[in-house]
């Protein structure tokens, strides 16, 4: 089950990411309230599904839901702006392989933080990784600068969704909140964050303007990511960091590339990018079999 939860919730967040972009350049809207728009809508569909599978307020006691607190300003608080503004400078097939490096950063953090020791597939995996993250920052763009921006922003949204997934794994074994309202915790608490950057940076005003046009443009993110994030709390549940991340990774990088290779074009998908597709998901596939 674990596996079907893991693979769902990457389609989904390769929707998410290919929905943007198109969005992105019909609209021309400010990627930080686009974010806000899609993890606000997000938050009320977990909402939904949570409310759908009994839950009620009275459930969600602070000793649960703390820890889903914290990795909701991470994830999707902070990242959500760095990932799309990687959607936005470098495109959602880039973006997504540079994700297939979570794997990588995963086991970095479980080395330094949990004690657990390099081998030799772990350290071949990473190098795999490395080299697909080399191959697109090497490559010669039309706007190299830009993209290389892009996805310098990629990877710095890779090494958070890497502490997600060791805070996850962590917290969904202490907790025993549902997976569709620690969901909910997680994206209300991202939405704040959010919430609170955009306005900051925009100013209420811009804000609230941007926000009405972003609102009905970033529904099928919002709901995608909504859709997406109670699965994949389900999976850590059932299964370890290196069986679903890995996955997670192989299943978004895949369905990014081909979505925006098929929805977008251009660009998107030329034989740099399938090679790098094809050495990073090695690489994130190699650790998380042998972790």
């Amino acid at each position: 089950m674990s596996i079907v939860l893991t693979g769902v919730a990457g389609m989904l967040f390769a929707v998410n990411a290919t929905s943007t972009r198109l969005v992105l350049d019909r609209t021309g809207i400010r990627t930080d309230v686009a974010a806000v728009a899609t993890i606000m809508t997000a938050t009320a569909v977990a909402s939904v599904i949570a409310i759908i599978g009994g839950v009620r307020p009275g459930d969600l006691s602070w000793a649960d839901s703390q820890g889903f607190l914290v990795i909701g300003a991470i994830v999707p608080g902070v990242a959500q702006l760095t990932f799309y503004a990687a959607i936005s400078m470098a495109g959602p097939s880039r973006s997504a392989i540079m994700l297939g490096t979570v794997p990588m950063w995963s086991v970095v953090l479980a080395t330094i933080f949990l004690d657990e020791h390099w081998s030799t597939s772990v350290v071949v995996g990473t190098i795999l990784a490395v080299i697909g993250s080399v191959l697109l920052a090497t490559e010669r763009a039309t706007k190299a600068t830009v993209s290389r921006l892009g996805l310098a922003f990629a990877a710095l949204t890779a090494l958070q969704f890497a502490i997600r997934d060791v805070l996850t794994r962590s917290v969904t074994q202490e907790s025993s909140l549902d997976s569709s309202a620690a969901a909910a915790v997680t994206l209300g608490v991202g939405a704040v964050v959010l919430i609170g950057v955009a306005v900051g940076t925009a100013g209420p005003r811009k804000f609230s303007k941007n926000l009405r046009r972003s609102m009905p443009a970033m529904l099928v993110p919002g709901v995608a990511v909504g859709i997406a994030m109670p699965a994949l709390l389900a999976a850590f549940e059932r299964s370890r960091v290196g069986i679903v991340s890995p996955l997670l990774g192989a299943t978004q990088t895949v369905g990014a590339v081909l979505l925006s290779g098929a929805l977008i074009g251009g660009s998107e998908i030329d034989k740099r990018v399938v090679l790098a597709v094809v050495v990073t998901l090695a690489g994130g596939t190699l650790i998380g079999v042998t972790r």
